[in-house]
């Protein structure tokens, strides 16, 4: 069971951004939030990291990986939304006022999965090269935008999903670093003029 938890200032913002803006920014929603487009830019980090790391920074790095999604995901589906249980958009405001463009279920809507999910892998890629971590970063915030243009979330449910997302993926990296024993500069990137192999 969820409760409605919002103020009229999360709500004026809230319809600001699902308010109508044409086709193409609905259809950029829609494809951002789509479970396929998830899978493809994991699988676009992942890649990125077996391209730039080597040897045991490269194991630590993919191992952070998966420790950060299993942790966002996981955590955040089994014990931060029944903590919070705070209630969609489109389900707490009248019939009609929301905009809802991607699929929905009636659960916790804070923090967002799909927030927190993408800045997880957005602070390992950072980990891995700063050039690949903007763009991840850039990535992750359009798709925190998707959650609220597509009525399925607060503004502060991506806020509060980008933070729980960066904080797993910060704490996989230092995790995996300890897993293999790396030393304490061992999974930053590699600075200008040095090699990208382990350090």
């Amino acid at each position: 069971m969820t409760v409605d938890h919002h103020g009229a200032l999360e709500e004026a913002v809230f319809l600001a951004l699902n308010r109508d803006a044409g086709p193409l920014l609905d259809r950029a929603a829609i494809v951002l939030s789509s479970p396929l487009f998830g899978v493809a830019v994991a699988v676009a980090i992942v890649l990125a990291v077996v391209a730039l790391a080597r040897g045991r920074r490269r194991v630590a790095l993919l191992a952070a990986f998966t420790l950060a999604l299993v942790a966002s995901d996981l955590l955040g589906a089994r014990i931060l939304r029944p903590l919070f249980a705070r209630m969609r958009p489109c389900y707490a405001l009248p019939p009609g006022t929301v905009r809802v463009l991607v699929p929905v279920a009636d659960v916790g809507s804070i923090p967002s999965l799909h927030a927190s999910n993408f800045f997880a892998m957005a602070a390992v890629a950072w980990a891995a090269g700063r050039r690949l971590g903007l763009a991840a970063v850039a990535v992750a915030a359009a798709v925190a935008w998707s959650r609220v243009h597509g009525g399925v979330h607060w503004p502060t449910d991506v806020v509060a999903g980008a933070g729980w997302g960066t904080l797993c993926g910060l704490a996989a990296v230092a995790a995996a670093r300890r897993m293999v024993r790396e030393d304490s500069t061992s999974l930053s990137p590699p600075q200008r003029g040095e090699g990208s192999g382990p350090g």
